[in-house]
């Protein structure tokens, strides 16, 4: 279950909680032998609970740039700092990813992307780890990708699915002027069931942005705004662009 390491840490602890019960049991310092006791016990908790995922993210942020009025452009950056739990992990799964319209142009920053694979409207694209990225000392992997007639109407989504402990999810979005922003919301979704967070912070009527401390592993986190429809004259001017 865990690597050289994290045994020795494992072997180390347990000692440590074997220490505290003998101490409870054979000398008259029992309150100093509960507490060495229980201190091995919550390390002992702590390794399990870190070593449940492959991975753990540290501060994950997840940036949309729509880059015209119309909605037709735009791109996704996200940026997380990464740690691997096992040394011999050898991929890391971007899942989960969807849109309205399509998705292409997948890179990252690190390593190579294999082919996307879209499965039940939401694509999911593997990353392998080149031997020379200390993932276990964490890094950071930036993955970009664009959307292509994606965010066309008033109503406009970015998502994104926990599939690791995350202590930080940011998830921002940054419209184009012209088209400004008349209201936000934050929610969740998790076992069928939406649940809605505090409100996202507006600022400049183009940016939106909101905070997740801790997300629940497995819950969808979606950021949702509905903007002003595109004039009239642009529209015209896309149609007749050349």
């Amino acid at each position: 279950m865990f690597d050289k390491p994290n045994q020795l840490i494992f072997y180390i602890n347990s000692a440590l909680a074997v220490i505290g019960v003998l101490i409870v049991l054979l000398t008259d310092h029992a309150i100093i032998g509960i507490v060495i006791a229980v201190c091995g016990a919550l390390l002992i908790y702590d390794q399990f609970r870190q070593n449940k995922f492959a991975f753990t993210i540290d501060d994950l942020k997840k940036i949309l740039r729509v880059h015209d009025s119309s909605g037709s452009k735009a791109t996704v950056t996200q940026t997380q700092r990464t740690t691997a739990c096992h040394s011999d992990n050898s991929e890391y799964w971007f899942r989960n990813i969807r849109a309205i319209g399509s998705i292409r142009n997948f890179r990252i920053s690190n390593g190579h992307l294999a082919e996307p694979i879209r499965e039940n409207g939401s694509y999911h694209v593997c990353m392998t780890i080149p031997p020379e990225l200390n993932m276990i000392d964490g890094s950071d992997l930036t993955l970009t990708y664009e959307y292509e007639d994606a965010f066309t109407q008033t109503e406009g989504l970015l998502s994104h699915t926990v599939d690791n402990e995350t202590r930080r999810l940011h998830l921002e979005i940054e419209l184009p002027k012209g088209r400004t922003v008349s209201s936000a919301r934050l929610f969740c979704k998790r076992n069928g069931t939406e649940e809605s967070l505090l409100p996202p912070v507006i600022s400049g009527e183009t940016r939106i942005e909101a905070d997740i401390k801790n997300p629940i592993v497995g819950a969808e986190y979606c950021l949702q705004w509905h903007w002003s429809e595109e004039g009239i004259m642009k529209k015209l001017g896309h149609f007749f662009k050349i």
